[in-house]
């Protein structure tokens, strides 16, 4: 379509006069709001670079929270050797939270931190510790849990991004278009005695983007 649209606005400009002689509003500035709206269309970035940011950040977010799954996992490894046979202190750590929360990113980045104050309890600690648990995973459990929130806002803000994107798209594509179609029906007066120019200002191939909606997220992100 915007190719399209460069032939006809260099034609338009060609023969400016003869089509405001007949269709006064076609008068200056038309032709320049019609260049800029071009130029606006043509700098826009298509969908698939903001589906690919929008993927970009569903797979770092997913990334994390496989690796806040498997930390916990080792925080619960570690304290069945520390607390053999204790569901007690199991169940300070969230085990039985963990099924609810380890698909969700609301839940898992909360199962994380509580996990991380009770693990950073003294005798839990020490008892950890003593097992082999680095304290450096202890405090990831923490810094995951944020990392995850973190995540989790920069992919938000990845969708509405996108969906901003394709609502201003649509709408500097349909300026374009209907600019181009203006042209083409007033061309048909114009040329009325000339079918050959006429002809080059018929829209050939080239659909309205009307139709166009904005676009469903990403199953999964």
């Amino acid at each position: 379509m915007l190719q399209q649209s460069d032939v006809q606005w260099a034609l338009f400009t060609e023969n400016e006069g003869r089509f405001v002689s007949f269709f006064p509003n076609l008068s200056p500035p038309f032709a320049h709001n019609w260049g800029l709206a071009k130029k606006a269309a043509q700098g826009m970035l298509p969908d698939y670079a903001s589906v690919a940011k929008q993927t970009g950040e569903t797979d770092s977010l997913e990334q994390m929270m496989e690796n806040g799954r498997n930390l916990y996992q080792t925080l619960l490894l570690y304290t069945q050797l520390a607390f053999p046979k204790n569901a007690t202190v199991l169940r300070l750590m969230g085990q039985a939270e963990y099924e609810k929360a380890r698909g969700s990113k609301l839940k898992l980045p909360t199962l994380l931190r509580m996990a991380f104050a009770q693990a950073s309890e003294t005798e839990y600690k020490n008892a950890l510790l003593a097992k082999g648990m680095k304290e450096t995973d202890i405090a990831a459990l923490q810094t995951l849990a944020d990392s995850i929130a973190n995540q989790d806002v920069s992919q938000e803000k990845a969708k509405k991004s996108r969906t901003l994107d394709s609502n201003k798209r649509i709408s500097i594509m349909n300026s374009v278009w209907e600019k181009m179609a203006l042209v083409s029906q007033c061309a048909k007066l114009v040329f009325q005695n000339d079918a050959a120019l006429s002809a080059m200002f018929l829209l050939h191939d080239s659909p309205s983007p009307t139709p166009e909606v904005p676009p469903t997220p990403l199953v999964g992100g």
